[in-house]
């Protein structure tokens, strides 16, 4: 009888226990709930003071996502040149950081800062549903399209690492008569590794608060927020490896503008 009694204290103190635990829990939410929904209507009444328009379902609540580091990849910079040129390429380390690929079809320049051009007759059927193609083998968005009626002009698309866009890292594709004869910009590895962060990077309302202050001299920056998300940031440099920096993009009703979450750094684009 005394050991079904000990036992049924035990579980009495572990239900109470338990009760406590899920208890500060909900307490210690509430309170973060409640410090957020505050800080969000100090920002709106701060961007209200230099008549914006900020809806506060617009102040993302996304982590920001981690830096990362990038280390060249010959193999993913071939691979890209076969995708245009075909898989007979003839390389040539030219130095400087500088690589090139020679096929039947044009030639592929590579740099060490992530930069590239392919050049050639690259195609001249089905050309958008090739360039499509290539976004998807690489990691680019879906690409968008500006041609006239004889078929020239351009395409481009915005480079994603996982599921978040890096603003300043795109491709474009050059039509002319509907033929695709340049093929341009940044190219990044497949996989990358954790960076060291000497800081915290900024959280969506203290990215705001940056903006803020940051315009606030500078000019008009439209008269709505609309919209608020984690993108990445890159930073290369021809010594170095490549980085991708944390960072946000806020929508505005006149254009879109980048806040490095570790720096601070306002950029519009």
């Amino acid at each position: 009888m005394d050991r079904y009694l000990l036992k049924n204290i035990i579980i009495i103190i572990l239900v109470l226990v338990n009760g406590f635990l899920l208890g500060a829990i909900t307490l210690r939410q509430t309170a973060e709930d409640r410090s957020r929904r505050q800080a969000e209507e100090q920002l709106v009444e701060l961007f209200a003071a230099d008549s914006i328009t900020l809806d506060p379902e617009a102040i993302s609540d996304q982590a920001p996502p981690a830096a990362l580091t990038f280390f060249r990849s010959t193999e993913r910079e071939r691979e890209a040149a076969a995708f245009f040129l075909g898989e007979a390429l003839t390389q040539e380390d030219r130095g400087g950081g500088i690589s090139t690929y020679t096929g039947a079809a044009g030639t592929a320049t590579f740099r060490s800062n992530g930069s590239f051009d392919i050049k050639g007759t690259l195609s001249a059927e089905d050309t958008e549903a090739l360039c499509e193609a290539f976004c998807r083998a690489f990691s680019y968005g879906q690409p968008v399209f500006l041609l006239d009626q004889n078929g020239y002009g351009s395409g481009s698309a915005v480079y994603r690492h996982n599921k978040l866009p890096v603003f300043n890292c795109t491709v474009t594709f050059t039509l002319e008569k509907g033929e695709l004869t340049s093929v341009s910009g940044t190219l990044l590895p497949k996989e990358g590794s954790a960076a060291p962060e000497s800081r915290e990077p900024l959280t969506a309302p203290a990215a705001l608060t940056t903006f803020q202050k940051v315009h606030r001299e500078s000019g008009a920056i439209g008269s709505a927020i609309t919209e608020m998300y984690a993108c990445y940031e890159l930073q290369s440099a021809s010594s170095s490896a490549l980085s991708l920096v944390p960072a946000w993009c806020v929508v505005t009703d006149i254009t879109n503008y980048y806040v490095n979450a570790i720096t601070g750094t306002v950029t519009s684009g």
